[in-house]
């Protein structure tokens, strides 16, 4: 009875201990901020936008806590964001040699790497870490898969990007078939370079079941028949084109002229030219198309019949009124004023031969292309 009495008064003592305690801490602690560590202080730094300090509070927390792997991050962004891309790469690249990382942690890191190498132009490395990161990552993010492609575009390496843009098709928007039938007709490219026509012309009708609008594919498809001399396919080829995609045919128009040339039925040309003018509806590239017909056949009255009626809807464009003066020289009427207007029209651009420019760097190119030569861009030329 004894031993339990004392058991209860120390049980008893114990509890009022402890709530003195308790006391004391919140009295003599309260209004005292809590203790703020390098770690807290760098992403204050950070969101007030002071890049400086935020540097410096990160590497003290690394210092204090070499395990805090958002702290590594963090200092490796801030330092590719002030241009030490050499530090950044180094620090991102040490974490991925470290144990017991989570998914999540692994995916953090190989997404810090991409950015990394793709501001460095290292294209290889760029490539290796989206590869990493899509790997680790059960939910890939679209924006990440698209920067793998056009890592991939740069080095060129168009079967790698046609399995990847298939792989990930579930996530990529809709219209990201335009961009795979590409792969596929520049695949076909190298193939016709190495004089595998036949192997080039079946990716070519590859790509165009991805996209049977693709106006590569019609344009390349031709031209590999036309360098075996098969112009009656090559004529089908391009005329396939203007049917299923009307204003983009002008891309083949001067193919189409010099195969009807050479087989005789240059009249097929105005045949089809009417044809366009009344079903595309951007018919404008047609109906030059036919002015400039007659207008070498000498019939100047129709041609000009064409272009007053193409004014009428398109107003009065550059290359309009070049080809419009064009017509009225070549009839002899207002020669010394068509020869001026003519000078001024060519230096503007506006007449002759059509002139492609890319979206991204401004290239300028006369004959058709699907990928700059300048800046490497896909698809930037708007055919």
């Amino acid at each position: 009875m004894a031993e339990n009495s004392l058991f209860e008064l120390l049980v008893v003592l114990a509890v009022f201990a402890a709530i003195a305690v308790f006391f004391w801490y919140a009295t003599t602690q309260k209004g005292k901020p809590a203790k703020s560590t390098a770690y807290q202080e760098a992403l204050e730094y950070l969101a007030e936008g002071n890049d400086r300090m935020a540097i410096q509070k990160f590497k003290e927390a690394v210092r204090e806590d070499s395990e805090n792997i958002s702290a590594y991050l963090r200092l490796g962004d801030l330092l590719r964001k002030k241009g030490m891309l050499a530090n950044a790469i180094r620090i991102h690249k040490d974490l991925t040699l470290r144990g017991n990382l989570s998914a999540h942690q692994k995916a953090q890191i190989f997404k810090s790497l991409l950015l990394d190498y793709e501001l460095a132009n290292d294209y290889t490395e760029a490539i290796t870490a989206a590869k990493k990161l899509l790997e680790t990552d059960p939910q890939p993010e679209p924006g990440v898969v698209q920067k793998l492609l056009q890592m991939l575009e740069k080095k060129q390496d168009w079967r790698a990007a046609e399995e990847t843009a298939n792989k990930f098709s579930h996530i990529l928007p809709p219209s990201f078939k335009s961009r795979l039938a590409l792969y596929i007709v520049f695949q076909g490219l190298e193939l016709q370079e190495k004089g595998s026509g036949k192997e080039a012309r079946i990716r070519f009708k590859e790509a165009l079941k991805k996209d049977p609008e693709c106006v590569a594919a019609y344009y390349y498809l031709g031209k590999s028949y036309q360098s075996e001399e098969r112009l009656d396919d090559a004529i089908k080829a391009w005329k396939r084109l203007c049917e299923a995609s009307p204003d983009k045919s002008f891309v083949v128009y001067p193919e189409l002229e010099k195969a009807w040339y050479e087989l005789g039925r240059f009249a097929d040309a105005e045949n089809l030219y009417s044809e366009q003018l009344n079903k595309s509806k951007k018919g404008l590239k047609a109906g030059l198309a036919l002015a400039e017909i007659y207008n070498k056949k000498g019939e100047y009255d129709i041609a000009l019949e064409i272009l007053n009626r193409l004014e009428a809807e398109y107003h009065a464009t550059p290359v309009l009124i070049s080809k419009k003066i064009s017509v009225y020289y070549n009839k002899g009427q207002y020669k010394q004023a068509a020869t001026q207007s003519l000078a001024v029209l060519e230096n503007l651009g506006g007449f002759g031969n059509a002139v492609y420019t890319c979206k991204v760097c401004q290239h300028k190119s006369v004959a058709p292309t699907w990928m700059c030569e300048k800046c490497q861009a896909l698809d930037s030329y708007d055919i």
